[in-house]
Order: structure tokens, then sequence, then C-alpha cells
């Protein structure tokens, strides 16, 4: 006979296979934010789990031109992502770290999406699953078992290339990716993989469209806010990529779809996609 959790917990999230003690992290948050996102996602891959930090913390972790004049802001929360056959493992992480589920809407959305409020409630964590959904979506499937604790560093550029409606924290978010990092044809922990980002936008001209747009806004971002002494030129690095995108062979559907250009809406809503 059906039960009334089986009817609203339809992807089980609500019962874990680990309990929560198996896991070895402390049970009480810090008191700052990035710190605190730094021990989850360290202690998401001593644990073995397929969830790494994302967004704006994620960049303060891995590009420390973020943390200086005139870039430097406060985080408010941070995020994760998690591939689907771990979201409940990860969720037992999180309560075991001191999380606090927010249990209707993980037990009716955990499929997608997963959230967790600080016990004292300073601050939340979303989880996305297996992909962000934003304004475009980039699929994240066989990309969250690395051995750093964020996305790599082009996926974290293309979730804040992908925002069509970007504001100035995001576009500083790409300056000092841009500005730290080099960008070339592999993958490691202080690169950029121009193949992944080739990739995804040579295939989906709406995806392209809105991420030569926001290259663009950063290179008049940089001419509003200049990095003081940054690793690199994020105008010479933003104005190299776009050169790439606009020289990679495109997909069919890419060229069909160009050709249609804006005269149907190539990108979703904050409102479309919320669970």
């Amino acid at each position: 006979m059906a039960t009334g959790r089986a009817s609203l917990d339809p992807y089980n999230l609500l019962v874990t296979d680990k309990p929560a003690e198996a896991f070895l992290v402390e049970p009480r948050p810090l008191d700052d934010v990035t710190a605190e996102a730094a021990r989850i996602g360290s202690a998401a891959v001593t644990a073995g789990l397929q969830l790494r930090l994302m967004g704006g913390t994620a960049i303060f972790l891995t590009s420390p031109t973020v943390r200086r004049a005139p870039y430097a802001r406060p985080y408010g929360d941070f995020d994760l992502a998690v591939a689907k056959q771990d979201s409940r493992r990860a969720a037992a992480f999180l309560e075991a770290a001191g999380y606090v589920p927010e249990k209707l809407f993980n037990a009716l959305h955990g499929a997608q999406r997963l959230n967790f409020a600080h016990p004292d409630g300073r601050w939340p964590i979303d989880v996305v699953v297996d992909e962000v959904a934003m304004s475009h979506r980039i699929d994240l499937r066989g990309r969250l078992a690395g051995a750093g604790s964020t996305l790599t560093l082009a996926d974290l550029l293309l979730t804040k290339l992908q925002i069509w409606e970007i504001n100035p924290k995001d576009l500083g978010d790409i300056v000092c990716l841009l500005a730290d990092h080099d960008i070339a044809d592999r993958e490691d922990p202080e690169t950029i993989d121009r193949r992944r980002i080739l990739g995804l936008l040579s295939g989906d001209w709406g995806l392209c469209h809105t991420a030569e747009r926001n290259l663009h806004g950063v290179i008049e971002e940089v001419a509003r806010r200049t990095p003081v002494d940054p690793p690199r030129d994020p105008v010479a690095q933003a104005t190299a990529l776009l050169t790439s995108i606009e020289a990679a062979p495109k997909s069919l559907g890419w060229k069909a779809r160009a050709r249609v250009g804006e005269r149907a809406r190539w990108y979703e809503t904050p409102e479309e996609v919320r669970h």
C-alpha cells in the first residue's frame, strides 16, 4: 500500500543510505561564510562525494583578485552542485555538517535542487543536481569528481557567462577568473579549459550569444573597475576567448538557430526555472 511519504517524497530523499555520524565532519558551521564554504568543500572531497562548490564563494577560493579592491565584496551564502547518484549521501553529509534541510522543498524538488539552512539562519545553501539551469543549462554530469573542492575553472566561468541579466557582481567574478588563470586547451586546477568552453558554445547558439555579450561586458567592466596589478590582463583574455569562439566550428543546430537570431528569445528567466 502506498504511504503518505511515498507521494510526498518521490525521489526518496528523506531517507539516506549513510547515517550522518558516518561522515567525519564537525557538526558546527564556522562563523565566516567563505571559510565555511571552504570547510564544506574540503570535507565533501574527503568524504568521496561528487559535491562541489560553485558560484561566488567558489571564485573567492580559486581567484585571489576577487578578494581585493575593487572587486572585494561580502558573501551571504554559498552554492553547491551534486551528482544525482550522490544526492542522498550529500543530504546526509550536510546534515552531519550542522545544516537543516528544507524537508518539504527537498521532497518535492530534490531531483533538481536541494535547500539547506544554517542552524541559526545565518545563510542558506542551494544545491543543484547534475546541472545549472538558469538563463541557460550547463550540464555537469561526469564533471563533479575532480580533486578540487569547486567546479572546474571552465565550469565556474560558464556558470557566470550564461547569465543573461548579468550584474556588476557577476561581471566582476568573470574579470577575476580571467585575471588569475590562463585559458588553454587543457584541464588542470589552475587553467580554464578552452575546449570545454568551445564545446558547449559551439553547439548552442543561445548560450554562445549570451556568453559573447557578457565577454564584451567584461571589457566594459574593466574600464569601470580596473583590477590592481592582476597576474593576467582580463581584457586580453576576454578578447582572445571571443576570437576563439568566433573561429570555432559550429554545429548544424547552432547555425540553424543563428539564422533566427534574436527574433525568438534564446534564454530563460529565473522565474521560469525556479522550482
